[in-house]
């Protein structure tokens, strides 16, 4: 491996690093798994997440990115889809917080299945993770790179995404964490709901706009 092929590597992993640790919907909807929920759950919620990041990262390298400027109105529909789910979710947590208040009991965990499912179609609703990829195999990869070089980077970027989850998901199910979380539920939950519900108006503003 040459240099000018290791600083590329190197590039993009500082890159993606980034964007993984900047707080966005995905991370809140995994800690909030791992926290309000189990370990298992939180885990399976990231493995969602990863693996529609690792699809989308897929795409970019095969030119789904492309496809998505050239016909906007599969954009917008996915935008939409995106904004409608992040609605939902909003909404789903500001009902489950009355009905535990009501019930006073503890909050119902899902599946791993439908735990995987939840972060898969959160991420897969995100068209913005491709153009995100796109940018970096584009603009840190040369056009003139081997084929080895960027498989290399696709592997670097996956395996990034799985482990940040992973250690999302494994330090929010801590037992002083998971007391901290249970002891202000309803008032995350409705935060993380409100929140969830104007990023999903906004992107539906912004696909209609």
């Amino acid at each position: 491996m040459t240099t000018a092929n290791a600083l590329t590597l190197v590039g993009i992993s500082v890159a993606q690093a980034l964007a993984m640790i900047s707080p966005g919907p995905a991370f809140f909807l995994v800690s909030r798994a791992a926290a309000g929920e189990s370990l298992a759950a939180g885990l399976a919620t990231g493995l969602g997440v990863a693996t529609a990041s690792a699809t989308w990262a897929v795409g970019a390298t095969f030119g789904v990115a492309v496809l998505l400027t050239r016909v906007p109105a599969i954009y917008t529909a996915i935008q939409l889809t995106g904004a409608v789910y992040l609605i939902f979710l909003g909404l789903s947590a500001w009902r489950d917080t009355v009905s535990q208040s009501e019930a006073e009991a503890p909050a119902v965990t899902l599946s791993r299945h439908r735990a995987m499912v939840r972060g898969l179609s959160l991420s897969l609703s995100n068209p913005k993770i491709v153009f995100f990829y796109g940018g970096i195999f584009v603009g840190l990869i040369p056009a003139d790179a081997p084929s080895w070089l960027r498989l290399a980077a696709l592997v670097l970027v996956v395996t990034q995404e799985y482990t940040w989850y992973v250690v999302v998901a494994t330090l929010f199910s801590r037992p002083r964490i998971r007391w901290a979380y249970q002891r202000t539920q309803g008032h995350i939950e409705r935060v993380m709901g409100a929140v969830f519900i104007a990023l999903g108006a906004r992107i539906a503003a912004l696909a209609h706009g």
